[in-house]
């Protein structure tokens, strides 16, 4: 827990990297929202029956627009999901950058250098996503189709309520299978910023090793993590209950509160990421092969004895 909170102490000693990393996250949101509120505001025809969404989800009113409005509607969801995607590739961009940060905790953060390092180290954690991917497909997967193929089987035998019962026993299996390669792509990303690991298969191999021999202080901590992140949602839903946004300073109040959440869940990933530095530091570095004569492309060496 000494790496949670010195992270955690880092983190809010970098408020310029947060802030960095939320007017990013909310550029790219606008992208999508200003249009698609334009094209709410053009396609409602003053009706009032979007005033029964301010009670919650009305599917009533959901179906009705979107059988009018359809076509121009089905373009801003298509622009969403390709924007979803960009996420993914933005924070493998940003991933260099953030941990750089957490590596020198004590310099002033340098928007320049964060550049410098997140364009250094994003063709290698590119690598690595794909990589990860292919590990997610192959292993995760596995479970899904396991699933899928029992509840064929028995689905003469087993009542509905047993076969959900299945599903989700071997949805689970997928869960914890997929979690815990997401974190140890977490860590491959830290090898092969710290030890200047070049080979994506053989940094996540290597980091496979480390988490698998220390669970509760790599894979635990990640599931902190998640739980965390389910515990601000969790608090946003039950503000949401607790406040109707029925007149205009109660939306703006809801509008500030979504906004914080969005502002929790950069710097928890952030935080994240720092976090799996931060162990990586205190664990025996797990053995890796040296070529001869191999130059050392380190961008950044931050201090740390050699423990192998």
């Amino acid at each position: 827990m000494n790496a949670f909170f010195l992270s955690l102490r880092h983190l809010l000693r970098s408020t310029r990297l947060i802030g960095l990393l939320y007017g990013i996250t909310l550029v790219l949101g606008l992208l999508v929202a200003l249009p698609f509120y334009s094209t709410l505001q053009a396609e409602d025809q003053d009706s009032r029956a979007f005033l029964n969404l301010l009670d919650g989800f009305d599917y009533t009113v959901y179906a009705d627009f979107m059988q009018r409005s359809e076509r121009v509607i089905d373009p801003l969801l298509s622009v969403g999901r390709w924007l979803g995607v960009l996420f993914v590739f933005l924070s493998v961009f940003l991933a260099g950058g953030i941990l750089n940060t957490f590596a020198q905790p004590s310099r002033r953060f340098d928007a320049g250098l964060f550049w410098q390092v997140c364009t250094a180290y994003f063709g290698r954690f590119l690598q690595l996503l794909g990589v990860t991917t292919l590990f997610l497909l192959v292993g995760a997967g596995l479970w899904l189709i396991a699933g899928l193929l029992v509840g064929i089987v028995l689905s003469d035998t087993l009542t509905e309520r047993g076969l959900f019962w299945v599903g989700l026993g071997f949805f689970s299996l997928f869960a914890l299978t997929a979690t815990l390669l997401f974190c140890i792509g977490d860590y491959a990303k830290v090898i092969m910023f710290r030890d200047d690991e070049s080979n994506a298969f053989r940094a996540f191999g290597r980091a496979g090793r480390l988490v698998m021999r220390n669970l509760p202080r790599t894979y635990g901590l990640y599931w902190l993590f998640i739980g965390i992140g389910t515990a601000l949602f969790g608090l946003y839903f039950l503000i949401d209950e607790l406040i109707p946004m029925r007149n205009t300073p109660t939306i703006l109040l809801m509008f500030l509160v979504q906004q914080a959440l969005v502002l929790a869940r950069t710097a928890l990933k952030a935080w994240a990421l720092g976090t799996a530095y931060q162990v990586y530091l205190t664990l025996p570095a797990p053995i890796r092969a040296m070529p001869p004569n191999q130059p050392d492309m380190t961008l950044i060496q931050p201090d740390r004895p050699d423990t192998y």
